[in-house]
């Protein structure tokens, strides 16, 4: 697929050309964690791009007070910043990260795969009709559907034969959405 092409996706639910990219993680705040996302469109060539990004606030119902007069409060004018020996620094924990593919219209969630191991490299959802289980992986969600369909690669990233025999199919030819509506 060149890049300058759109992808060739349709929405089995609603009819959506466009898929969003989402991606979840952890980030280690001293004694505690914050959860981060970040989203943007999965573009041809299956390359994506963030347009956005925010903290996930967890809420906590113990924690809300009811609203009442304010007035009779005092503002707090004390210094209320840490101390150096409180201020911790931020990790990332890696294992902690997930990612997601939705049509953009309705939010359905679409099955996809990685062209390098570790989740790096393009992306590729299964419902794109340029997709070919040989040349990718699994998101780690996935692993047992596409163990499955027979999708699961044998040997190493771009090599030929990579994938098991699928469904009584010779191997090289794969059990593909779009060979399924052949």
């Amino acid at each position: 697929m060149e890049d300058n092409q759109p992808l060739k996706f349709t929405c089995k639910t609603c009819g959506g050309h466009d898929l969003t990219v989402l991606h979840v993680w952890s980030v280690l705040t001293g004694t505690g964690s914050e959860n981060w996302q970040e989203w943007g469109p999965l573009e041809a060539g299956h390359l994506w791009r963030y347009d956005y990004k925010e903290r996930i606030e967890e809420v906590n119902e113990d924690d809300e007070v009811e609203r009442g007069d304010f007035g009779e409060f005092a503002e707090d004018d004390s210094d209320s910043e840490p101390e150096e020996y409180e201020a911790a620094e931020q990790e990332v924990i890696p294992a902690s990260d997930e990612f997601y593919i939705n049509c953009s219209s309705c939010d359905r969630e679409i099955e996809f795969g990685w062209s390098q191991q570790d989740r790096q490299g393009l992306i590729f959802p299964v419902e794109l009709l340029d997709f070919d289980p040989s040349i990718c992986l699994p998101d780690p969600k996935y692993v047992e559907a596409w163990h499955q369909h027979g999708w699961l690669r044998t040997e190493s990233p771009n090599e030929p034969e990579l994938f098991e025999t699928n469904k009584g199919m010779p191997i090289g030819q794969k059990d593909t959405p779009a060979r399924r509506k052949e």
